[in-house]
């Protein structure tokens, strides 16, 4: 049997490009929606990858991908064909039959195929609501969820787990227009029911969403909580596909630093009445938190080196995982390096004295507020990071 460099032999996969196929176009699919439903498949957009007809673009992909993602793509193909095409082959015998022979063909690794679907299945949350001050109505959770999806995430009597939830990836978004500027976060719910994002992992368009929500005229319009399937990454496409920065040397140039997982950079005001980062209390209570979990916590003032202080904060932010950055007093140096770590794709988590009124930009954005004014206070600062940082 003609078995090719990826496993997959020649009388395996030719039903299913003979099936899928129609002389250079795959079903049904124009060039933008088949790129859409590999990207959200297998991670790859053919067409723009190969430059070729649909067709061509499968065949070429068939020839040298893994066989996993060939057997991925050739199943979520199928369940497409299914749901949406077969009863344009009705009335012809052939493709009937190349339908049972996929089927046949597929079936033989569908075990090893579970098992691994099982182990590596993602799903996420899409939250949008109009006003962000509400939570979503319960009846509007699981909408455009897939029933099966959603029982995952239900408890016994029906409700929603919000325990499994708030564990996975989410993405809050305002509701927006197609021709809108609003811009959608993929982060990690904290632990109440707020329905914030305790972290915030990247920001993007909020029209991105449109490769994942179902195509209707008040698609963004409509307040509802929806769960799906799959990686949101992957599905989202390259979150920074439209940075293309300037070549100048004005231009702020960040250092290439790896990140370290277990580093957290603080950024806060410094207060004079404090001459070392050890006798800051809000510090105190910021490190005590980094200690009880592992990690290395780390403020600029605490670099002993005689190098360029701005250096040191851009290598901060590179070479962190987690930002946390105390906006106290509106200390515009905090805001600006909380902006770039924003930008930088950085886990930032915001913390500020009660009582402080955030802008309106930030204000969305899950907040940790604590009092300062005992050692008991800032030991509830200490309680709330470690909650936090444990949900990341």
């Amino acid at each position: 049997m003609n078995m090719t460099s990826n496993g997959v032999t020649f009388l395996e996969k030719e039903p299913f490009l003979r099936l899928f196929n129609r002389n250079g176009y795959v079903l049904d699919f124009g060039t933008e929606r088949f790129d859409d439903f590999t990207q959200e498949s297998i991670g790859v957009r053919l067409c723009d990858k190969y430059r070729l007809s649909k067709g061509r673009s499968l065949e070429s992909f068939v020839s040298e991908a893994s066989a996993d993602q060939i057997w991925k793509l050739f199943a979520d193909l199928l369940k497409y064909y299914e749901s949406f095409y077969i009863q344009e082959d009705a009335s012809d015998a052939k493709y009937g039959l190349l339908y049972q022979k996929c089927k046949q063909v597929l079936s033989s690794h569908s075990t090893e195929a579970r098992k691994a679907e099982d182990s590596n299945s993602m799903y996420f949350n899409v939250i949008i609501r109009a006003d962000e001050s509400f939570p979503v109505e319960n009846e509007r959770i699981f909408e455009e969820t897939v029933p099966t999806v959603a029982a995952r995430f239900k408890n016994p009597d029906g409700t929603p787990n919000f325990e499994l939830l708030r564990t996975l990836p989410t993405i809050t978004s305002p509701e927006y227009a197609d021709n809108s500027s609003a811009i959608a976060q993929i982060g990690y719910l904290g632990a109440d029911l707020s329905q914030y994002l305790n972290s915030v992992v990247a920001s993007f368009p909020a029209v991105k969403l449109n490769r994942i929500l179902a195509s209707t005229r008040w698609r963004g319009l409509r307040t509802r909580w929806m769960v799906f399937e799959g990686d949101p990454y992957k599905m989202l496409g390259d979150l920074r596909n439209n940075y293309n920065p300037v070549q100048s040397e004005a231009v702020l140039q960040f250092p290439n630093t790896p990140i370290n997982n277990k580093q957290i950079a603080v950024m806060m005001p410094f207060n004079p009445a404090y001459p070392t980062p050890d006798m800051d209390p809000v510090y105190g209570a910021i490190k005590e938190a980094a200690t009880q979990l592992e990690y290395e916590c780390i403020r600029v003032d605490e670099i002993q080196r005689p190098t360029d202080i701005t250096q040191d904060i851009l290598k901060l932010i590179e070479g962190s995982k987690i930002i946390i950055a105390d906006l106290s007093g509106a200390n515009p140096n905090v805001y600006y390096e909380m902006g770039l770590a924003h930008a930088r794709g950085r886990i930032v988590v915001p913390i500020s004295r009660d009582k402080e009124k955030l802008p309106f930009d930030n204000s969305h954005i899950r907040t940790i507020f604590y009092h300062a004014d005992d050692k008991y206070s800032l030991n509830g600062l200490t309680e709330q990071l470690v909650k936090a940082l444990k949900a990341l």
